[in-house]
């Protein structure tokens, strides 16, 4: 046993008035001591000097796998130039092995000078004899090299940058190559990173978005060795193997529809080219048949749907199905919502998976929304606070790769979002990722905030997380009662 003392604790959506301690008896919440009450003898005393303890955060949509092994790789986030791009590539050529895939991330041409991808004749130039493959920051994009390409024979484009089922098929190929060692190395990488952004629970796709699970069993049957909780989901249509291997939900991002950054985001109205209105992956048949036939094995199910259309096409098959509440079906990103498509959520009982980072990153009357889609829609997108007062379950997440990993950034971007109206107050942004996320995962019995019995996973900062007059640090952070990361 051991006892975190000297803290203000969430509970119930408030501050306690005084510092309390809390025990802890086999990485559960034995007991809240009130300020003055005496502490039992012999017990480890971690003093956490006055800080502010959250209940653990969880973010629930990541690609752990990619984020742990690109974690690993050249980070492009912060180049200005294609030149710089060269650089980074070229750094990470230098120090790999001679089997090794190059994977490259975070890249956003927009914010090039040139405001374009490498060509594959720059590519080449500095990795001429490796695999490289650079991914678009949305994930829905990507460039190889010539030595790449030359190696999968199932591209069907010759275009440069790949889209679409391209991007996944090039992407999926690389990562089905990687041995058990890596990729339990990327998943440790993942975990470290979670902790250091203040997680302690993170849920994960893990397949192809098409029909492989590929190593869900490798990371299922090693969950005990990382400190944080990961909540898995075979990302895949394969629903055999998804009950074959005990999964008790499917998909993440199984696809309905792609990025607004790539065009691919399926819209009602066109972008502002005035004629592309995105693209729907799947014919409302097959949406049906295939969650109809999950519904009827309990398999909770989440699908990527990002654009008006997308989300209306799959609310519509959970709008058919009775279950949807009591499952929790999920709609991840849920970008783009009217008045009315919010009202058809409410009916329907689905959950909604949402990035604040999104809103942070890409909102604002000169933001990218605004860029690619218009004023007019930019106001209607990432819409936390209407959503949540129609009595929706927005559960928050973020994406990592696509956005940091970090969860002071993420509930403050949700308290100052771009469109005023759409800002959660500091506690509707906590139970994002508290109370709303282990609802999410059918776990708002042990999990999520600060009770007698729960699970003893903390996030503690030296200021709440709306303090106006100071950046909060990340103290500690305590998984299943072990401090993981911190003092």
């Amino acid at each position: 046993m051991q006892i975190f003392s000297n803290a203000f604790l969430w509970i119930e959506g408030k501050w306690t008035h005084f510092p309390q301690s809390i025990l802890v008896d086999s990485g559960r919440i034995s007991e809240i001591f009130e300020p003055r009450q005496a502490l039992p003898a012999n017990t480890s005393i971690h003093d956490l000097k006055g800080h502010y303890l959250y209940p653990g955060f969880t973010d629930t949509h990541t690609h752990s796998f990619e984020g742990g092994l690109y974690s690993l790789g050249a980070d492009l986030s912060a180049c200005g130039d294609i030149a710089e791009v060269l650089a980074k590539l070229d750094a990470a050529y230098q120090k790999a092995d001679k089997e090794d895939i190059i994977f490259a991330w975070q890249l956003d041409e927009n914010q090039l000078t040139e405001q374009r991808f490498p060509t594959l004749e720059e590519l080449d130039a500095v990795i001429p004899n490796r695999a490289l493959i650079l991914r678009r920051i949305d994930g829905h994009s990507c460039v190889l090299n010539s030595f790449a390409r030359a190696l999968i024979p199932e591209l069907e484009t010759q275009n440069h940058i790949l889209r679409g089922k391209e991007n996944d098929k090039a992407v999926h190929f690389f990562h089905q190559r990687l041995n058990p060692e890596t990729i339990l190395q990327a998943y440790q990488a993942a975990a470290q990173h979670a902790m250091q952004g203040g997680f302690t629970g993170l849920h994960t796709m893990i397949g192809d978005a098409d029909y492989s699970i590929t190593h869900y069993q490798l990371l299922r049957d090693n969950l005990d060795k990382f400190p944080i909780t990961f909540t898995l989901y075979p990302q895949s249509f394969n629903l055999r193997a998804a009950l074959d291997a005990g999964a008790t939900r499917i998909g993440g991002c199984i696809l309905a529809d792609g990025s607004i950054g790539s065009g691919t985001a399926a819209l009602s109205k066109p972008y502002l080219d005035g004629v592309n209105r995105g693209v729907l992956y799947q014919s409302d048949a097959f949406w049906h048949t295939f969650i109809a036939e999950t519904t009827q094995h309990d398999l909770q199910v989440a699908v990527h749907a990002i654009g008006d259309r997308a989300i209306r096409q799959i609310n519509s098959v959970y709008l058919s199905l009775p279950e949807t509440a009591a499952l929790r079906h999920q709609l991840i990103h849920c970008e783009i919502t009217d008045d009315q498509l919010i009202a058809e959520i409410a009916r329907s009982g689905a959950a909604t998976v949402m990035q604040p980072n999104f809103d942070l990153l890409w909102g604002g009357r000169d933001g990218f929304y605004a860029r690619k889609l218009g004023i007019e829609r930019s106001l209607i997108m990432n819409r936390f606070k209407a959503l949540t007062r129609s009595g929706i379950k927005v559960c928050g997440g973020s994406d990592w790769y696509i956005t940091a990993l970090d969860a002071a950034l993420s509930i403050r971007a949700a308290m100052n979002h771009h469109n005023p109206l759409e800002s959660l107050s500091h506690p509707e942004a906590i139970d994002i990722y508290t109370r709303n996320a282990a609802w999410l995962s059918h776990e708002e019995e042990t999990r999520g905030k600060l009770a007698k019995g729960y699970t003893a996973d903390f996030t503690i900062y030296d200021q709440p997380l709306d303090c106006p007059t100071a950046e909060p640090e990340l103290t500690c952070v305590v998984c299943k009662g072990e401090i993981c990361h911190g003092e």
